[in-house]
């Protein structure tokens, strides 16, 4: 009997041994089960959205060139989605589904592969600044072209679109890199510290941190426009209140007391940054439609808590058009619009003020110059050749000012953006200006050219930038003069250069001496060749060619020693590699 409860406890001990490496490989199963499946998530996810991307790149775009319209407008509302497309569809998907599903047993991870492609990602950065731009053209091109218009519809009433718009696709590349960020941070947290794919991942995670914050910028602003044009909505197209200068603060029902016999009445407040729209409900039959009633300027508005024990949570406001008694649900609705609209109030002061300043001092600044003049008084200026012309007082120009461009007189609207000339002051759009220096000192043409000449700042105004230029040089890893044609136009003599920091971007310049490029090629999906056509090779000595499927470009190179070294390094940024040969940059010849 003892022999057998000896085997028996002896049995019992070997079952505990076995049961507790049982345990952990169970619990390292379910680690690597969840880990695969975040990998397949993406990987479904980014299936789903080269489709999409393919929607946009190889329908929309391609319908909208087939329809003849204007190739400036179709690069201006798709950017360089081409590009995008082609990096998605010939680079990430195909060795994610590679991994994925045929080598994950002998290779389970996915940091290398995005690591390795997140330096990509930088490419979303031109996209998510033409944003804003492109949804104001799909906007103003379906009001005024019914070609257009008529295009957009047929495509989107296919099944393919899914019964959204082509503004909703147009989002999906902002929101595609914060996807990214997420699914590797959850994909991390589950890596054990010492998994070898841990470094690959948090590399990788840090560069997608980095173009996400650009992109979650995009989808707030978007977010906060669809805001306005839902209240637009709702209140029938009243108020023109769709401006990415309005910020609704808060919205919500209120009682208004009745000043003849004191009922309460049903009324409906929107506050914005710089007004209070003061509404009423519409018949029952226009749904949830409401009327303004009202609308009250922020600069001026008072609002005063009530105390009257018969009417328990009112509060006044007073504005320059109107004032009204108001009463809350709750005490704490009551403090909370009281709140709301007092720092409203403080945040409208304290902008006003900081603009007063500024403005006042650009006026002092113009009067040391002329100080003999009177206030009143156009300031007469001579530019650098001898020409008079007269500015007109800052005053005048505010007083004076309309609500047309001066220079197509076309009316200024949500898609007419208008701006003002720093020097004569007058009202002008985006294309009757021109920019001197820096965004900040626009101008209208006849200024420009008054001050600065038709061709720019003269030669003495250009010594910054050729100390930037200096900078610059030392972190290129090609550049030099190239003749370049497109498909249509002339050759154009331009500034080409590739920098170590953006070794996948070509950028072009208008000339060695600017510092801000003029125009941004990424090239992955880019195909270069030196196989030209008849009419091609005709059209000058040493060319090559950029291509991909909706766009092409001829560059023609000064010698064929120069020319190989554009079309090895371009080959080579095509197939997202990056060149080691970049100690020794061409530099600019003084010939030229």
């Amino acid at each position: 009997k003892e022999a057998e409860d000896s085997n028996e406890d002896r049995a019992g001990r070997d079952s505990e041994t076995e049961h507790e490496p049982h345990c952990n490989l169970t619990h390292a199963s379910e680690r690597s089960q969840k880990l695969f499946n975040i990998a397949k998530e993406l990987l479904h996810t980014e299936e789903a959205y080269v489709k999409r991307l393919n929607l946009l790149d190889q329908v929309f775009c391609t319908k909208l060139t087939e329809a003849g319209i204007n190739q400036e407008v179709i690069t201006g509302i798709f950017s360089n989605i081409s590009s995008i497309y082609c990096f998605h569809h010939q680079f990430l998907l195909p060795e994610l589904q590679m991994r994925i599903t045929q080598e994950w047993n002998t290779n389970p991870r996915i940091g290398d592969i995005l690591q390795k492609l997140a330096p990509f990602m930088k490419m979303y950065g031109e996209y998510v600044k033409n944003f804003d731009r492109a949804m104001d053209l799909v906007n103003t091109w379906t009001q005024r072209s019914t070609q257009f218009k008529s295009v957009v519809q047929n495509i989107q009433k296919q099944d393919v679109c899914g019964n959204l718009t082509l503004q909703h696709h147009m989002l999906e590349p902002v929101q595609r890199i914060p996807r990214y960020e997420l699914l590797l941070k959850d994909y991390l947290k589950k890596l054990p510290n010492d998994a070898l794919d841990r470094k690959d991942t948090e590399k990788a995670l840090d560069l997608i941190s980095t173009a996400a914050n650009h992109s979650n910028a995009a989808i707030r602003k978007m977010e906060k426009m669809h805001k306005l044009l839902e209240v637009y909505e709702r209140l029938d197209g009243e108020e023109d209140i769709v401006n990415p200068a309005n910020e609704l603060i808060k919205e919500g029902h209120i009682k208004k007391m009745s000043a003849k016999n004191g009922t309460a009445q049903d009324r409906y407040l929107y506050l914005f940054n710089n007004m209070l729209l003061y509404c009423v409900p519409k018949l029952r039959l226009m749904g949830q439609k409401l009327s303004v009633r009202e609308r009250i300027d922020i600069t001026g508005l008072e609002v005063q808590e009530n105390v009257k024990l018969n009417l328990p949570f009112t509060f006044t406001i007073t504005g320059k058009q109107r004032s009204l008694e108001l009463q809350a649900r709750t005490a704490e609705e009551k403090e909370d619009w009281i709140q709301v609209i007092t720092a409203t109030i403080e945040k409208h002061k304290q902008n006003s003020e900081t603009f007063n300043k500024a403005f006042n001092s650009s006026l002092s600044r113009d009067e040391e110059h002329t100080p003999d003049s009177p206030v009143k008084s156009p300031l007469i200026l001579v530019d650098s050749d001898g020409g008079v012309h007269e500015r007109v007082s800052g005053h005048t120009c505010r007083d004076k000012e309309k609500e047309t461009c001066k220079g197509c007189n076309d009316s200024f609207h949500f898609t007419k953006r208008k701006h003002h000339c720093k020097n004569c002051g007058a009202a002008i759009c985006g294309k009757c200006s021109k920019v001197a220096e820096s965004k900040n000192t626009r101008m209208c043409r006849p200024c420009y050219e008054a001050l600065l000449g038709p061709e720019g700042p003269p030669d003495g105004t250009t010594e910054p930038k050729k100390k930037a230029l200096s900078v610059m040089r030392d972190s290129w890893v090609l550049c030099s003069h190239l003749l370049v044609q497109e498909k249509g136009k002339s050759w154009t003599k331009t500034w080409a250069a590739i920098t170590k920091s953006e070794p996948l971007v070509l950028y072009l310049h208008t000339n060695s001496q600017d510092t801000r490029a003029a125009r941004m090629i990424p090239l992955p999906g880019y195909e270069v060749s030196t196989s030209l056509s008849p009419s091609e090779k005709s059209e000058g000595k040493h060319v090559f060619k950029l291509s991909h499927s909706q766009h092409s470009l001829l560059f023609s190179a000064q010698d064929s020693e120069l020319m190989a070294k554009w079309v090895e390094l371009l080959s080579l940024a095509t197939k997202g590699e990056v060149s080691d040969t970049s100690d020794n940059p061409t530099e600019p010849q003084k010939n030229q």
